[in-house]
């Protein structure tokens, strides 16, 4: 998991960060699951909906982590901010539009990424512990026949 700067404030410059550490961890084929999951679990919208999203709207978790904390669960207005974004409206406009701040938008970002780093690393622990335990009764890797470390 990336370690990057906290964007702890409450504007569009913590957003942005916020968005970008959760692209930037989808970015690889380890972190992708768990990014998907963070952002399901925060926004309230199913995985599965999500991949739809992002095979139709083509932006990444981030944006579609954005998008759907302003859109609440309205599907459709997924399609109606991520077009309103695309013509150059920021996000504290699109927040504004639906009744919302800034803060709780990019509040919902930073969740994502908290929940994204803790299921990362709660999942490289258990299989630390899995290789550990399979160390202590000799069983060997089967990646490459050597007892694990």
């Amino acid at each position: 998991m990336r370690v990057t700067k906290n964007y702890s404030g409450n504007d569009e410059t913590s957003l942005l960060g916020n968005i970008r550490r959760l692209n930037a961890a989808a970015g690889t084929q380890k972190e992708r699951p768990f990014v998907v999951r963070a952002v399901s679990r925060v926004t309230g919208i199913s995985e599965r909906e999500l991949q739809a999203q992002q095979d139709v709207l083509r932006l990444r978790f981030g944006e579609l982590c954005a998008i759907n904390a302003i859109a609440g669960r309205d599907s459709n207005k997924v399609q109606e901010i991520a077009t309103l974004r695309s013509t150059g409206r920021s996000w504290t406009d699109l927040a504004r539009a639906d009744g919302l701040s800034i803060a709780s938008v990019t509040q919902v970002a930073r969740n994502a990424n908290e929940l994204t780093v803790s299921l990362y690393s709660n999942n490289a622990e258990r299989a630390r512990g899995g290789q550990q335990e399979m160390k202590q009764l000799g069983i060997r890797s089967e990646l490459n026949g050597q007892p694990n470390n």
